[in-house]
């Protein structure tokens, strides 16, 4: 089995959300970055904030935007929190990639579906690691594999 973080993501890209929404979020995720290194608590208020804003005004934003509140919940050591987000993205992939792409064929909503589910596993494996909690870790990355493997399969 090819180690996850080694491998670069399959990239796939699209307009990000315009508008004072779009501008709104991408605000709260630069002030987040500012907070990261001093403020945790305030990183963490303004990419929940961010979040929020983007499940209540779907639109094309890039996964590693709802990636980040789940990976600074767990660096902040808020780890049930940021499985809990994760789980939430897993939950929200298929609904989100249906309206993201409604104009795309089946076929390619469902390579995107097991790419987003290929990101968020090997994303909850890293955090896992960073736990020690090897087995989670190992799951998890097993779990990202086969989702990598569906992608690949899609793609022929």
């Amino acid at each position: 089995m090819a180690k996850s973080d080694s491998r670069a993501y399959p990239e796939y890209s699209f307009e990000t959300s315009r508008g004072p929404v779009g501008q709104k979020v991408a605000s709260l995720q630069r002030e987040a970055v500012k907070y990261k290194s001093g403020n945790l608590p305030a990183a963490v208020a303004c990419l929940e904030a961010a979040a929020d804003l983007m499940r209540q005004h779907p639109g094309n934003y890039p996964l590693d935007r709802w990636l980040r509140l789940p990976m600074v919940l767990q660096h902040v050591g808020h780890f049930d929190e940021a499985i809990e987000e994760f789980h939430r993205l897993l939950d929200e992939i298929e609904e989100r990639v249906n309206n993201e792409f409604s104009c795309s064929k089946p076929v390619i909503r469902q390579k995107i579906v097991h790419l987003n589910y290929f990101q968020i596993d090997d994303k909850m494996s890293l955090a896992c690691k960073r736990q020690k909690l090897v087995n989670q870790a190992k799951q998890y990355a097993v779990l990202a594999e086969q989702h990598y493997q569906e992608f690949l399969d899609k793609s022929d």
